[in-house]
């Protein structure tokens, strides 16, 4: 049992008070959220692999104050051991886990277990598997934390993830350097620059991606599936219905000894909490296990179900297996590659049925998602060579083209018809695609879907919204407001249900984030076209209103005679169109007609960049020696990936809200995100160094979320908020408040809004709180 610095068993014992909706619940707050907005991914890599399994658990730890007038303490890590927490003399550590989730390879997972050849020399050696062929491009030199001590960028000084770093089974990518067990681990804490690891691009090495901002303990990347633990069942059992989309991650402080639960001082329970972290399968399936995209063309998908089935597997697992024939049968035949060129159809192999090593995507195609900023070239009809594409463009553009899938108001379908849509209850009814392909909602709205990632979950979705967690307006800018207006219509009497995919996922955004050159992003000084009017931006951005609002704002499927969506007329394939404006990554030094360039050790070149802020005057800026000027270049020119997954492709919160409703520049995270800009929100940090997640969860899942979707995320804020809120945060999860709900640390003349001290008015301390928030670009604030 851990003692207090008085010698008292657990924390501060003697603090009991009683349970107040004015005061915090607990002596410690442990906040659990996940990375990214929606985790997909498959679970059977014998075949192809889209999307490789990849789930973190990122948590702050908030010491609340002994009485009324003392502050919280965000808790941080001991300097000789970023696994062991420090509070005063005591030293914790941060176990975690999943419930009743505690292993993935086996009967849940077939990625360890599956041969690849890694290192290419014709043999399977130790280590060469799935799971350690996925990450090799990303690579460090000693550290996770970007330490290069000899400042180099040779190839042979590398470290590479799943080469010189295997993966341990059941581990993340960063597993062999920071553990990161599915089962029996602790939460690290990412320090001062945050978790760090490099990939290269086509015209600069030592490309830093981090993977977590500074001040954040995590779990990096843990091969999580949707499947609860299966004890003595076979993989080929599972059904559909066994996918438990949310799952629930808990973390909790223990004596960094003895390992004995710490105990909490005000709750007098162990100190544990219980969290999201969403997984799911997409819905391929529904398409390419039948004649819906294979017609009478395609046949391999048939053998391959009918083998399956013979050997006992459920409809949906022979499904997925004929579904990973299907789609390499017709890429061979739409791009001319030889994936199913040695398929042993009548073999009764069951451990290589494509009769080489399994096709990563990535291999070919770039993705920033995963760090691959490279793509390969192919032959053209024309006989020259070719960059392939980025993977979301491939298949986002093939799909929406020819599956758009409309419903009755001509907003796409197949965002929810092809991502991941199941419920935590495993019912299927109102499930967005049929089991054969079809547009359930074509007669419909598509947000009447019963539930899913985004729809009828997050708070953008949810009509109960105001009656159930939300204490505060939504203060929009003029963007938001037309979409609140003509889309939403949540809070406007109208029986709203709430934005669609691509009111947030558009080609506006990305116009938006061109234009930004800031000086405070949360107060919104500098230069932004986001405080303007729909006129203006209109303008700006050299369109009429009406095609803003169409195309731009609320885009809809344009179809052609075939039904197909019809490029260059509709404003969702804008989004992935080759032509459109890609936002600049940075400002680089010239020579001549060219960049200049320098070429390392193994001599691959390296441009010169001088500005993280592309919006910076490149006048303004001293060149290097050897430099004729300078210039602001799109993301397109550094990686192959385009601007896609990053920040410049992502919908941000300061596209419809207002200030200071918004996040933080970036900075720490470049290229991801860049000084002057606005950064995604799970780069952001707001008030005293909080993330934006730790109070209000991830994008996709924000409080509240619906009741009976995600009961995981639904119930997690009630074990902070002392009024039994279903979020976000509020102040008294932390603070003791007045019975206003306003921290009484505040002070009548130093917290002021708008000149009224923010102790008589919620809503005001709440605008004050967004708006002094430090904008460090992701920096732990002083």
């Amino acid at each position: 049992m851990a003692q207090n610095d008085s010698g008292e068993k657990g924390g501060s014992a003697a603090m009991k008070s009683e349970h107040s909706p004015f005061s915090p619940l607990n002596e410690y707050n442990i906040s659990i959220n996940y990375e990214l907005g929606m985790h997909c991914t498959g679970f059977d890599f014998s075949y192809c692999c889209v999307l490789p399994p990849y789930n973190s658990i990122q948590s702050q730890v908030i010491k609340t104050p002994s009485s009324k007038k003392r502050w919280p303490e965000l808790l941080e890590a001991a300097e000789d051991d970023h696994s062991v927490l420090e509070d005063g003399k005591n030293r914790y550590k941060l176990a975690y886990g999943h419930l009743d989730n505690t292993y993935s390879e086996g009967n849940k997972l077939k990625y360890w277990n599956v041969p690849y050849d890694v290192n290419g020399d014709g043999k399977y050696g130790p280590n060469e598997n799935v799971a350690n062929a996925y990450f090799t491009h990303l690579y460090v030199y000693k550290d996770l934390k970007g330490t290069n001590p000899k400042g180099t960028s040779k190839d042979s000084e590398k470290l590479r993830v799943g080469l010189e770093i295997p993966v341990p089974k059941d581990n993340g990518p960063a597993g062999a350097a920071a553990p990161s067990p599915m089962n029996g681990g602790f939460l690290h804490y990412t320090g001062e620059e945050g978790t760090i690891v490099y990939t290269k691009s086509p015209v600069l090495d030592n490309v830093p991606i981090v993977l977590t901002n500074p001040g954040i303990w995590d779990a990096l990347g843990l091969p999580l599936t949707p499947f609860n633990d299966r004890k003595s069942k076979d993989l080929l059992s599972i059904v559909e219905s066994d996918i438990q989309p949310y799952q629930q991650a808990w973390v909790r402080m223990v004596d960094a000894k003895s390992g004995e639960p710490v105990i909490d001082g005000k709750s007098g329970k162990p100190v544990s909490f219980v969290g999201t972290n969403p997984i799911d399968i997409p819905n391929c399936a529904n398409c390419h296990s039948n004649e819906t995209a294979n017609g009478k063309k395609y046949k391999l998908y048939k053998t391959e179900r009918a083998f399956w089935k013979g050997l006992g597997a459920s409809d949906w697992i022979a499904n997925l297996k004929a579904t990973s024939l299907s789609i390499l049968e017709m890429h061979d035949d739409r791009h001319g590659t030889d994936f199913t060129k040695n398929y042993q159809g009548s073999s009764r192999d069951t451990a290589n049925r494509l009769g080489h090593d399994p096709v990563l995507c990535q291999k070919c195609h770039a993705d920033n998602v995963i760090g691959v900023l490279n793509s390969k070239t192919h032959k053209g009809k024309d006989g020259k060579d070719h960059v392939i594409p980025p993977l979301t463009q491939a298949i986002h553009t093939v799909h929406q083209t020819n599956v758009p899938m409309p419903d009755e108001h001509g907003r796409t379908a197949s965002c929810q018809g092809c991502h991941p849509a199941h419920r935590q209850d495993g019912n299927m009814d109102g499930y967005p695609i049929t089991a054969d392909g079809k547009n359930a909602y074509a007669n419909g709205d598509n947000r009447d879907a019963k539930g899913g990632c985004y729809v009828g979950r997050d708070v953008h979705s949810n009509p109960a919204k105001d009656k159930d967690g939300v204490g505060t307006p939504e203060h929009l800018n003029a963007v938001g407001e037309w979409l609140k207006t003509n889309v939403s219509q949540i809070g406007t009497g109208d029986g709203g249900k709430g934005l669609w995919c691509t009111n947030c996922h558009n080609q506006l955004s990305r116009e938006l984030y061109q234009r930004d050159n800031l000086e405070n992003a949360f107060k919104q000084t500098g230069e932004t076209l986001r405080n303007k009017s729909l006129d203006e931006i209109a303008k700006a951005i050299g369109v009429s209103k009406k095609e803003l609002e169409e195309k731009y704002m609320d885009p809809k499927v344009v179809p052609d005679a075939k039904g197909h969506d019809t490029p260059g007329k509709s404003g969702i394939l804008l989004t992935w169109a080759r032509e459109r404006l890609v936002p600049d990554i940075a400002v680089i030094a010239l020579k001549g007609n060219g960049p200049l360039v320098t070429k390392d050790e193994d001599g691959d070149i390296n441009v010169k960049i001088l500005s993280a802020n592309p919006a910076v005057d490149p006048k303004s800026l001293k060149l290097p020696e050897g430099a004729t000027g300078a210039l602001a270049v799109p993301y397109e020119a550094a990686t192959h990936g385009r601007d896609y997954w990053i920040s410049p492709g992502a919908p941000h919160c300061a596209d419809c809200h207002a200030a200071p409703f918004v996040e933080g520049q970036g900075g720490v995270a470049f290229p991801i995100n860049q000084p002057g800009k606005y950064s995604l929100m799970r780069y952001t940090k707001g008030h005293a160094g909080l993330a934006c997640q730790t109070c209000h969860e991830s994008i996709h899942g924000l409080y509240p979320v619906t009741s009976d979707t995600d009961w995981t995320t639904y119930k997690q804020p009630t074990q902070y908020n002392p009024n039994g809120s279903h979020g976000p945060l509020t102040c008294a999860a932390c603070h003791f408040t007045n019975d206003k709900g306003v921290p009484l640390v505040a002070n009548k003349k130093e917290h002021v809004w708008k000149g009224k001290s923010i102790l008589e008015d919620f809503d005001s301390a709440v605008q004050w709180m967004h708006a002094s928030a430090p904008d460090l670009g992701g920096k732990i604030p002083e």
